[in-house]
């Protein structure tokens, strides 16, 4: 064997040994803890946008937060050494996707400025009760009375969260706002599986974000502006972008466990983080109906996502 390539293979094999490869315990270990770091990070940012939508526009909000995402969205792509697709904006599925992603942020940007965070976290996870309506409706999967039930019980813990009899209730056009945003999620998970495997998740990420921006500087010159951008503003906001961006990266290593049956549920610790920091920061006091709506969300969202529907 020549001189250079035993070398070679010492050299790779003190690596290996100083850095060895994970085992598949250790992975699925770190895969549910990996889905519940992801969801806090949500959380966060969904803290944080609703703090600045309480002063700043819909436009504004936008723009700012888009502006830091797209920044850490292209510092992964250069840290990665990821060469972005020529023209993969083009392509009809990925712009659906980027479509269904803005009108998911703005729809969510505009619920977080009208109602609790509990609230509109509880009724964005409706989601995936409404992928397996969707499906259903459509054939795209076998119709079932139990998936049905599934979704029946989904929507009856969203009816317990809103709780429409009481006399502070969250105002209407905040509860509209956020089960368009569940709708449009729903739509974008379905759409997701469309999209061609030559786009990586960070090409994907930065093409979501600009096109977030770009629609909020466009709407921001159209629109009146709210108070101006306060330092404090562009701060939390640059936090929001970084927990999003925290958050797609834990969600990646989450979906890599060898058991996504024990990965998935823990999605809705989103729904815990949420109703924490509503009750830290905005002294939110879930009711008991609420506790029950939430938990029937997340029990009948973790039944859903056991068996997602498979689009033909």
């Amino acid at each position: 064997m020549p001189t250079s390539r035993v070398r070679s293979v010492q050299i790779r094999a003190r690596r290996t040994a100083m850095n060895p490869p994970a085992r598949p315990e250790a992975v699925g270990r770190s895969g549910p803890l990996a889905m519940a770091a992801a969801m806090g990070c949500w959380a966060g940012n969904d803290a944080l946008v609703k703090l600045c939508a309480q002063d700043l526009s819909l436009a504004q909000v936008l723009a700012v937060r888009g502006s830091f995402a797209v920044a850490f969205s292209l510092a992964l792509i250069m840290l990665a050494r990821e060469r972005l697709v020529d023209g993969v904006l083009l392509r009809p599925a990925v712009a659906l996707r980027c479509a269904l992603e803005l009108a998911a942020a703005a729809s969510a940007t505009w619920a977080l400025g009208l109602a609790p965070l509990g609230v509109v976290a509880a009724l964005t996870m409706t989601a995936p009760l409404l992928t397996l309506l969707t499906a259903l409706l459509l054939g795209w999967t076998p119709w079932q009375w139990s998936r049905l039930l599934t979704v029946g019980v989904g929507l009856a813990g969203a009816w317990l969260v809103v709780q429409p009899w009481r006399t502070d209730a969250p105002a209407p056009l905040g509860v509209m706002a956020a089960l368009a945003c569940a709708m449009c999620l729903a739509a974008r998970d379905l759409s997701t599986r469309r999209l061609p495997t030559t786009v990586s998740p960070r090409q994907l990420t930065l093409f979501v974000n600009a096109t977030v921006w770009v629609a909020g500087w466009v709407l921001w010159e159209f629109t009146t502006p709210g108070r101006p951008v306060q330092l404090q503003h562009a701060a939390w906001l640059a936090a929001a972008a970084l927990g999003a961006t925290a958050g797609n990266l834990l969600l990646v290593q989450a979906l890599r466990s060898p058991d996504l049956g024990q990965v998935m549920p823990l999605r809705f610790t989103l729904l815990l983080w949420s109703s924490l920091l509503g009750m830290l920061v905005w002294h939110e006091r879930p009711s008991a109906a609420t506790w029950a709506g939430l938990a029937l969300i997340a029990a009948a969202g973790a039944v859903a996502l056991r068996r997602p529907p498979d689009p033909a």
